[in-house]
């Protein structure tokens, strides 16, 4: 595939996690074809049937029915099988820094030249994990959000090359999702940012025993008129990966505000990471959040 061509009929994803998932669930809802890595069968397993579920709910585009999107995804054991014909790759993997370059010096070593590279990461900057992919100049970060999210954030590092910004907001629009992309570079991304500004304070504000998840919720549900609060997004991504993100800020700075709270690290460590272990702030499938005069009722928060 060329710079100038606009349709991308493969993208291989390496990491089979929630993010991987999501991703590759937005893809073969519109029609292109997936090759799905991870290094644990049980994963990737999951994974399929997680992209089935969503699928369930009805495919958005290309008049595709959910067996024949589904039927687009294809769970690859090994990584070069996964990325040797992808337009793109994106990784996917636990954010953690050392783990990125090697998977990304991996992936570079085993796609095709004309590959575009980009990452998921929520925190990291693209300078850090450029120069890993052999292919600096076409690599670029890509911040996905939920499977029902639109904005993905899109940043670049100072070595990315303009063909590769446009074909990444190419592959987007292709994805009916909204390309929000960064002028210059910063850790995190800058409209990322102001969510981890809210985050951090939500943790700090229950850590400090001022209020507790469900209140923060409830009133920022009122406030905003949002349909779910701040600790119900963090259940969404996953208290693990919350947390993991934590630790990069605080690591680059060194600032003890930027530490994640001992309770989120226990809440971690007893396996309450959220949505996907059925329990973080709230129990699931069924969050009190959603239950039916919920967000009236403080009954019991005194």
């Amino acid at each position: 595939m060329t710079d100038t061509e606009s349709v991308v009929r493969l993208v291989a994803i390496v990491g089979a996690g929630t993010m991987g998932r999501r991703i590759a669930y937005g893809c073969v809802a519109l029609g292109v074809g997936v090759k799905l890595h991870d290094i644990s069968g049980e994963a990737l397993e999951e994974a399929k049937t997680a992209v089935w579920k969503h699928l369930e709910g009805g495919v958005r585009g290309y008049g595709l029915t959910s067996e024949e999107a589904l039927s687009l995804v294809e769970t690859c054991p090994d990584l070069d099988q996964c990325v040797r014909d992808a337009d793109w790759v994106i990784e996917a993997v636990p954010e953690n820094l050392e783990l990125k370059r090697v998977v990304l010096a991996d992936i570079g070593a085993a796609a095709p030249p004309r590959a575009f590279v980009a990452s998921n990461t929520s925190s990291l900057p693209g300078s850090w994990l450029a120069e890993s992919t052999g292919r600096p100049d076409r690599f670029i970060n890509m911040n996905f959000g939920t499977h029902e999210d639109l904005k993905v954030e899109v940043m670049g590092h100072p070595g990315t090359a303009p063909a590769t910004t446009r074909a990444a907001k190419r592959l987007l629009r292709q994805l009916g999702l909204v390309p929000i992309v960064a002028r210059r570079e910063i850790q995190g991304y800058p409209t990322n940012r102001i969510w981890r500004a809210v985050k951090k304070e939500a943790l700090h504000l229950i850590a400090e025993g001022y209020l507790s998840g469900e209140e923060i919720d409830r009133a920022w549900m009122l406030d905003w008129g949002t349909p779910v609060g701040p600790c119900g997004l963090m259940d969404m991504v996953g208290l693990d990966v919350v947390r993991d993100i934590e630790n990069v800020y605080y690591r680059a700075s060194g600032d003890p505000s930027d530490k994640p709270p001992e309770f989120l690290e226990q809440m971690v460590e007893r396996g309450e990471l959220g949505v996907k272990s059925g329990k973080g702030f709230y129990e699931y499938p069924s969050p009190a959040y959603a239950r039916e005069g919920w967000l009236t009722d403080s009954e019991g928060e005194e």
